[in-house]
């Protein structure tokens, strides 16, 4: 079965942490092959030291399998052989560092510290390195350094093979099965543009799951390594990202077309336009031999609305009905004529996709770091908690004291309702686990019986996992104190100290996690906003130097995404903020969310059509910049939470250059039918009426994304 994620976010009453959510066979998140697998990665080094008369190695070995192995649970079917390589690499990393700094206190302190920190700033470092550090630094060697450093590589080299291999239950996710998905959304999403029957709800609904597709594909960089990456994928990717730019610019130009001209969508054959639009979208990623990729041309559809366009404006007689629906039927071609070079300029690398063989990669690059950033917050977190019960190990020596860094590392989450809802998991887990250990050690079992355990506790930790927390915490401390004796015999004060210590430690998680930022992103949500507002204007105002022909599309569209990436930490805050103690966001910050969607949707619209035309000089640019100022103005009214009302020349403006606007398509068109015009009238005449309807929609959508955001903010402490 295919599992799920580690952990839940629900916080349970202590006595009911692990019989609250008994698992059934049924329950789609067990994940029994993983665990299956997890339990052979360290019952096969057991065994063969056992069988050669080497258990102390067995058990080393073994001890490495699960250091790498632990790191798996998050995802285990999305794993790869290239990442848990580098878990092999950070155990190795902890290794060594624990067997230089043992018995040097302050300075394990400061190490342990540090690798606690990085790890929690760059997720594929994660705990390993100061965990492995902080066991190997606690407890006596079973063997000499070299070969006890050799051993543990060797078993993580096993859990990241054996783990890795194409088992059953490892359904991975392929960049070009994301690619041919999001190939099909998107030709779910071209159908409902010329379509009556769909909706707004549910237009808005594809447009969503179109969207959501788009960024998965560029998030699986977080699954892969650097030297995955591909470049006919990125070129894939970058070619439907394009595309579905496209798509939103076609709707916006067809609603126009459907307002202002209804019927002539069908006599302009804008359905087989469409449909044959839909069609190459499904095949551009379909299955195939590696020789060819089916793409279905949809050129000749695209020739055909052309030569419509032009039959049209030879018998057009000037009259207002057929200007408009030249130029939306002119600007739709455009539209259409560049999806078609989208997808031819990148056959290509769809063909070299679907040649066997071929290690496919993911796309996008780690976003920047910034000190407001929450990744950041909580390494700082992790940081100052490692090294505040690392100060109470080396003042009060506890025995056994690297559980209480080791309860610190793994229960400090990024937020204070995540961090309080492990340490339930945990305290209640370990301490079930601890007991149930005591017991055993206290029978103080043969090795035999221990591999039995082991095997047993490591194959329901891994499996039981992705349904809760508390069993993972529960089984792995079974697992981890058997395996510890099977090293070196211990005694049940080891699973006691374990409890106590895992309770210290969650104490201390909880203070970082309460005292320290507890609210940080309630209180950054306003600047975020403000951020996207400024990003949103800045489109805004680039896109009015395309207007004027001072500016490329390129820079408008690496606008629009810097612009979606600060909508995005918005919505990011918004998840956090709901973890948070005390912290609630205003209800207003959704809809403004989704009125910079739109805004976002009209700008895209407004560089489709003034892309090969720029209009020069006139109302579009400057409406274009009465937004930008209006959107600007709004951000600081946001970042002060002040209450702000567009001043009178703004709106005075916006309402000035739209009847301009009408003004001009008036008296160009008496000019037309007059046959009386001036030289390039007729053109000015085509744009001004192709980008009337966007700018009005773009102009309501930015007034209702200001009050949203001004709502929200302006009677906020």
């Amino acid at each position: 079965m295919r599992p799920g994620k580690a952990g839940s976010k629900k916080r349970l009453p202590l006595r009911n942490v692990v019989l609250a959510r008994a698992p059934r066979l049924e329950d789609p998140r067990l994940a029994l092959g993983f665990g299956l697998t997890g339990a052979a990665c360290l019952v096969i080094p057991l065994l063969t030291g056992l069988l050669i008369g080497h258990p102390a190695g067995g058990a080393t070995v073994g001890l490495g399998a699960w250091l790498v192995a632990a790191r798996t649970i998050a995802n285990p079917a999305g794993m790869r052989t290239p990442y848990l390589l580098g878990v092999v690499l950070s155990v190795g990393v902890g290794t060594s560092l624990g067997i230089l700094l043992s018995g040097s206190s302050w300075l394990m302190v400061l190490v342990a510290s540090a690798l606690a920190g990085l790890g929690g700033l760059v997720r594929p470092i994660g705990v390993t390195p100061a965990l492995t550090l902080l066991l190997t630094a606690a407890n006596p060697l079973p063997l000499d350094p070299v070969p006890h450093t050799g051993l543990q590589l060797l078993g993580g080299l096993l859990a990241a093979v054996l783990l890795t291999l194409p088992w059953p239950w490892r359904r991975t996710r392929p960049v070009v099965t994301m690619l041919g998905e999001t190939a099909d959304i998107l030709a779910g999403l071209v159908e409902a543009v010329a379509d009556p029957a769909v909706g707004q709800d549910e237009w808005d609904e594809r447009r969503r799951k179109a969207a959501d597709a788009i960024a998965e594909v560029r998030m699986a960089r977080a699954r892969r390594v650097r030297w995955e990456r591909s470049r006919a994928a990125e070129d894939v990717a970058l070619a439907l990202r394009r595309v579905f730019h496209e798509i939103i610019a076609l709707r916006g130009l067809c609603d126009t077309l459907a307002r202002r001209a209804p019927g002539a969508a069908d006599e302009a054959g804008l359905g087989d336009l469409v449909g044959s639009l839909s069609a190459s979208l499904r095949a551009y990623l379909a299955e195939c031999p590696p020789e060819h990729v089916p793409v279905v041309g949809f050129g000749d559809r695209v020739d055909r609305l052309r030569d419509r366009v032009d039959r049209l404006r030879d018998r057009a007689a000037g009259g207002e009905r057929e200007m408009v629906v030249l130029v939306l039927l002119r600007q739709i071609a455009h539209s259409a004529g560049r999806i078609q070079e989208a997808l031819d300029g990148s056959v290509e690398a769809a063909r070299r996709l679907c040649a066997p063989g071929l290690d496919l990669a993911t796309l996008a690059a780690p976003p920047p770091l910034a000190f407001d950033d929450p990744r950041v917050r909580h390494a700082l977190r992790v940081v100052l908690g490692t090294a505040f019960a690392s100060i109470v190990i080396v003042l009060f020596k506890p025995a056994f004291p690297h559980w209480l860094v080791i309860a610190v590392l793994v229960t400090i989450q990024p937020t204070y309702g995540e961090t309080r809802a492990k340490v339930w998991a945990r305290v209640g887990g370990s301490t079930a686990g601890g007991l149930v250990s005591a017991a055993i050690l206290h029978i103080a079992p043969g090795h035999w019986t221990l591999v039995a355990l082991i095997g047993v506790s490591a194959a329901l930790a891994f499996g039981l996992a992705p349904t809760h927390q508390a069993y993972w915490a529960t089984f792995m401390t079974m697992c981890v104190l058997l395996l510890l004796d099977f090293q070196v015999p211990q005694t049940a004060r080891i699973a006691e100290s374990r409890v106590v210590l895992t309770v210290v430690g969650g104490v201390i998680a909880i203070a970082c996690a309460r005292l320290l930022w507890p609210r940080g992103e309630t209180e950054r949500l306003a600047e975020r906003v403000g951020r996207m507002l400024d990003s949103h204007a800045a489109v805004a105002r680039t896109l009015a130097q395309l207007a004027r022909g001072k500016a490329g599309a390129e820079r408008v569209e690496e606008r629009i995404r810097k612009a979606a990436v600060d909508a995005e930490m918005v919505t990011g805050a918004l998840g956090y903020i709901a973890k948070e103690p005390g912290g609630t966001a205003p209800e207003a910050v959704d809809e403004a969310l989704e009125a910079a969607q739109r805004v976002r949707d009209d700008l895209l619209t407004l560089i489709s059509v003034l892309r090969d035309e720029p209009t020069g000089a006139g109302p579009v640019p400057d409406v274009l910049d009465a937004v930008a100022d209006h959107l600007r103005a709004t951000a600081q009214a946001v970042r002060g939470r002040e209450p702000y009302e567009p001043a009178a020349e703004v709106s005075r403006g916006l309402a000035d250059d739209a009847v301009w606007v009408g003004a001009q398509a008036e008296r160009r068109l008496s000019e037309l039918e007059a046959n009386a015009t001036e030289p390039g009238s007729g053109p000015a005449l085509l744009r001004t009426a192709a980008v009337d309807q966007a700018l009005r929609s773009l102009d309501a959508d930015a007034v209702r994304l200001c009050a949203a955001a001004a709502d929200a903010f302006a009677s906020r402490p």
